[in-house]
């Protein structure tokens, strides 16, 4: 009973911080946070550190850590975004032997001979991030991209690249080479919402959007 009224305590402080935005049960934003308007986040979804666009939603029990996610974003669930690393370099990689800093009940340490800085995760916008992958900590995913479910991301991502697997590899442009230069140049995802409900027809035929942004003739 107490802990139910906790979590309705969190629910309405997010919706009171993000007025636009939705939030399932056990979905937490930590103050160091922020969400663009209307995003949505899934049941026990974390964004601890990181910044969310306008649009995005992330699907149940992923996690961003000290990320940036751009507007538009689909990310499934069971994601996590912002993955540290050990010290490999040390004869053991457990933290018991370097952070006493860490949530542990127990240390060999009494001090912090390794501290890890995770550097900043870039997800561009209108990138479709398939279930269960994960994201290493300062990698950057160019906007337009796809990567598939359960991939490893250890490198940086291409703009409008569909790519998997374990390592994460580039398996083919998500257009022809021109297609995808042409959208990246629009960077329609700043334009305003009136803009985009006057193109929101064209979306389904990309050589059709981009005739109407670049004020072509058909």
């Amino acid at each position: 009973m107490i802990e139910q009224l906790k979590r309705m305590v969190r629910a309405n402080r997010l919706r009171r911080r993000f007025p636009t935005c939705r939030f399932q049960p056990g979905a937490t934003v930590d103050a160091a946070s922020s969400l663009g308007d209307y995003a949505v986040l899934f049941r026990d979804a974390a964004v601890l550190d990181s910044s969310v666009g306008a649009y995005t939603y992330v699907q149940a029990g992923s996690a961003l850590y000290n990320a940036e996610v751009g507007p538009f974003c689909s990310i499934a669930a069971g994601v996590t975004i912002g993955i540290g690393a050990h010290p490999t370099h040390m004869v053991a990689t457990s933290p018991v032997f370097y952070d006493n800093q860490q949530p542990l009940p127990r240390f060999f340490t009494r001090t912090q001979v390794f501290k890890e800085v995770l550097p900043r995760t870039v997800i561009g916008a209108d990138v479709w991030i398939g279930q269960g992958a994960m994201v290493k900590a300062g990698v950057r995913i160019g906007p337009g991209s796809v990567i598939g479910a359960n991939a490893v991301v250890t490198r940086d991502v291409p703009p409008y690249t569909v790519a998997a697997g374990v390592p994460c590899r580039p398996i083919r442009g998500r257009f022809a080479e021109d297609i995808c230069r042409r959208l990246l140049a629009s960077r329609w995802w700043e334009y305003s919402e009136s803009r985009l409900a006057e193109l929101t027809p064209s979306f389904a035929d990309p050589e059709a959007f981009l005739r109407l942004v670049e004020g072509k003739k058909s």
